[in-house]
């Protein structure tokens, strides 16, 4: 195991700094992000950010035309009254500018488990998202990798959020890092003893402390090729070192959900 240190898998209440521990990407702002850079929403027009009872809680991605895609891991021991919720898209700004739009329905994967396994949400709006939030700025859904579609390895790869840029600093605008896809079994390797299924795929970088994303942030879109391959999803950290994370995270592979997300929106759509 590369890892020499034995790691503790904790539920999430008491994820503060215990040593070794795997963890999910945080819903809370103690998220982070290194070696991103500043993008405008039109170089990432999917991005969307969701927000809970006034603030900022995940990343989230468009995927239809009133459907975001996120992590479930954001709705945990929190309330999932779609009142409590809102969508913001097209704009770069974690808190400002864009539209605000009304959640009318969540769906979190039945299978979801706190160990990081099937963490894939859908949520709903009340109302369809405009593709002009400007003449300028405009938004529109991300297609999807299809079932089977794979990722191949050492492949270049983009992931945003709105992660710390440093320690306690939010950034003013949207962040891009570009990671590298790790091989599954090298990620099953480096997991050990934790599990990394089949639904999910690894990302990282040779230099870890120079990029990369952890403590954060919860649904991050991972894109090859103009394709949506993955949400964010945990992170390794490891006790000596401050503020270390591993080189490789995990992500929710999106094509091994694909039949689970066509059968959800058409469930949800012909319910509405």
């Amino acid at each position: 195991m590369l890892v020499p240190v034995i790691l503790l898998f904790l539920q999430a209440q008491y994820w503060h700094g215990e040593a070794g521990v795997v963890k999910p990407m945080s819903s809370t702002k103690n998220a982070k992000l290194i070696g991103g850079h500043d993008i405008a929403i039109s170089d990432a027009p999917y991005q969307v950010s969701l927000h809970f009872s006034g603030e900022y809680l995940c990343s989230a991605v468009l995927v239809d035309v009133d459907i975001v895609l996120t992590a479930a891991f954001c709705f945990k021991n929190i309330s999932r009254n779609p009142a409590h919720y809102k969508i913001r898209v097209g704009s770069n700004s974690i808190d400002e500018g864009g539209w605000l739009h009304d959640v009318k329905k969540i769906v979190i994967h039945p299978r979801y488990h706190l160990a990081a396994t099937f963490n894939i949400a859908l949520v709903k709006t009340a109302s369809v998202f405009s593709q002009e939030v400007t003449p300028v700025i405009k938004v529109g859904s991300i297609p999807m990798m299809e079932p089977g579609e794979e990722v191949p390895d050492g492949a270049n790869v983009q992931v945003t959020g709105w992660g710390l840029t440093q320690e306690y600093t939010w950034p003013k605008v949207l962040q891009m890092i570009e990671v590298q896809t790790v091989n599954w079994q090298t990620c099953v390797y480096e997991f050990d003893p934790f599990v990394i299924t089949k639904e999910m795929m690894c990302a990282g970088v040779a230099e870890p402390d120079k990029t990369g994303f952890y403590k954060g942030d919860s649904g991050a879109p991972l894109v090859y090729n103009g394709k949506l391959a993955g949400l964010s999803n945990y992170y390794f950290w490891q006790p000596g070192v401050q503020e270390f994370f591993y080189p490789t995270q995990s992500y929710t592979k999106v094509s091994a959900f694909r039949n689970w997300i066509a059968e959800t929106i058409q469930n949800m759509t012909s319910h509405f």
